[in-house]
């Protein structure tokens, strides 16, 4: 029998959806908890009190006929009658779309088969060796569901991904809401037909898409395609690492990532990224509300720019070494890949800087993922001479100023904004920050970011440089850009191969930028040199278009 304490069903940041249509759910809350309290971070605390019954009578008075539905994989459990009815199309689309997440998520991508209880929590029913158990029920009705959710209930949950026990999450099972629709503690009680006594407040509020209030009780469809590709997740992820023993921000964000590729007409995650947006400059490994769910960002950069099936190598990581923190493993992965991980990371972060309305000043090549268009622009705050501070695994953006970059070790861009587009500016030397923050004042704006995936003791990468550059080199697009230029000299030479001039360009301060248009109108696809005067040693550089 299936051993399920009322503690250990604080259970798993498994709900999709919660209050406040957001997935900070009371079984969330309750994971935290406990883990927080087992490590001696949390004093014990009352239990909440229970505000209110949605049922009166034992679960089973709610249901009678049981029936099921298997499939290649899974063993679907329903009733059609009661609180927990379900439409017969319901239970076609939840199997349907459970077979194409485990085809997603075990052949696509590599994940550990989802491994099933023998017995179901809530109808209580045997579940055929080698299926996989999945319950179909209203959350709110859960069995025991009063000690499960604290005294509560769930509220707007979609799903629920059930281990067997704290210390046994390799087997779980899966439960879906019914009907996306919740409880309102003032609403209508009914009695049930054959047993009048027996009363439950009717669920009568729907759950609603996050950014356009479209109703899913009436569009279930798309709701079941996103729980589905959640949940299931959940079940292959638990079978790597024990989330009750060691928690990490990376269970909810690549679970939220991946229902991307349930639905991607939904984007119901879009309304999570801002609640990440504010978290920045925090560690990611210490963000554990639910501001997690805005960092699928991260996992769409990793599928769509790295390799499709990183996250099994992430997952696997962690159950080699379930101690090490997430970005131990990205780093090992990145390594393993011969690739330097804070450049990759600092791609991301780079990329990132582009959400939303910032999507236009840049070719859509620069994007995270093709709905970053769509995403939140994210609100830089302005500042004047700060030292940037990006503790391990964090990111930061600042908005103007100068940057004190005496003792910051970590990596560093800029990007200038001027005439609608957008210019990165790889920051390597103090040079180049002196030599931007000199031009601030002739461009729209300036934004600098810095990030850090890396131990303490990575190297300084921000050295004395006084080499004349142009960036960025190969140029296709945006402004072209000349530093660090002397301050004696007050003029650039451009000539092409054949040492011809091309143009001179007369600049102040240390660093010099030519718009796009007069790029493409004085310069031709090929090979250019530039030097600061009409004497001196020049430097190469190179159009593409």
């Amino acid at each position: 029998m299936m051993r399920i304490t009322a503690i250990l069903l604080g259970l798993l940041l498994a709900c999709t959806g919660a209050f406040a249509q957001s997935r900070t759910c009371a079984t969330s809350n309750l994971f935290h908890h406990k883990h927080y309290y087992n490590k001696g971070k949390l004093q014990a605390s009352k239990k909440q009190a229970v505000q209110f019954r949605v049922t009166n009578c034992e679960p089973e008075a709610y249901y009678n006929n049981v029936l099921s539905k298997k499939t290649e994989h899974f063993q679907i459990f329903y009733t059609q009658e009661g609180p927990h009815a379900t439409q017969k199309a319901f239970v076609d689309s939840v199997a349907v779309n459970l077979e194409r997440a485990y085809k997603h998520h075990v052949n696509e991508l590599g994940m550990r088969k989802p491994v099933g209880s023998a017995k179901t929590f809530h109808y209580q029913e045997k579940v055929d060796d080698s299926l996989y158990p999945v319950e179909i029920i209203d959350l709110d009705l859960l069995r025991r569901g009063d000690s499960i959710f604290d005294g509560s209930i769930c509220g707007k949950c979609y799903g629920l991904t059930l281990p067997q026990s704290e210390f046994n999450t390799d087997s779980t099972l899966l439960i879906i809401d019914n009907d996306f629709r919740y409880v309102n503690t003032t609403g209508k009680r009914k009695s049930m037909d054959d047993n009048p006594e027996c009363t439950y407040i009717e669920n009568s509020l729907p759950l609603t898409q996050q950014i356009t209030g479209e109703d899913f009780s009436e569009h279930w469809d798309k709701a079941i395609r996103i729980t589905t590709f959640h949940e299931l997740y959940h079940a292959s992820q638990l079978r790597y690492l024990n989330m009750f023993e060691h928690m990490t921000f990376w269970f909810e964000a690549s679970a939220t990532g991946v229902e991307e590729f349930g639905d991607p007409d939904v984007n119901d995650y879009f309304g999570y990224i801002n609640k990440a947006f504010r978290k920045i400059g925090t560690p990611l490994n210490e963000i554990n509300d639910e501001s997690v769910y805005g960092l699928s960002t991260l996992y769409l950069y990793f599928y769509t720019n790295v390799d499709k099936k990183f996250d099994k190598e992430i997952w696997s990581g962690f159950n080699k070494n379930p101690e090490k923190t997430a970005d131990i493993h990205f780093a090992n992965y990145l390594s393993k890949k011969k690739l330097d991980a804070d450049s990759v990371f600092h791609d991301y972060v780079v990329r990132l800087s582009f959400s939303g309305e910032r999507s236009k000043a840049v070719n859509s090549k620069m994007l995270i993922y093709k709905d970053e268009k769509d995403w939140p622009t994210i609100n830089y705050a302005k500042t004047s001479v700060f030292e940037p501070d990006t503790s391990r695994f964090s990111f930061a953006y600042y908005a103007g100023g100068q940057p004190n970059l005496a003792n910051y070790k970590g990596e560093a861009s800029a990007v200038i904004y001027s005439k609608g587009k957008a210019t990165v500016i790889p920051v390597k030397t103090t040079n180049t920050a002196d030599s931007v923050y000199g031009t601030m004042s002739l461009v729209d704006s300036t934004v600098w970011i810095f990030s850090r995936l890396g131990e303490s003791d990575y190297v300084e990468t921000l050295v004395k440089d006084k080499k004349l550059k142009a960036y960025p080199t190969p140029w296709r697009e945006g402004s072209l850009c000349f530093s660090p230029l002397p301050r004696d000299k007050d003029y650039i030479e451009v000539r092409n191969r054949r040492g011809a001039i091309v143009m001179q360009e007369r600049y102040q301060g240390t660093m010099h930028c030519i718009d796009e248009k007069k790029v493409r109108e004085e310069m031709s696809p090929g090979v250019y040199w530039f030097r600061a005067g009409n004497s001196g040693k020049a430097e190469k550089f190179i159009i593409i278009y």
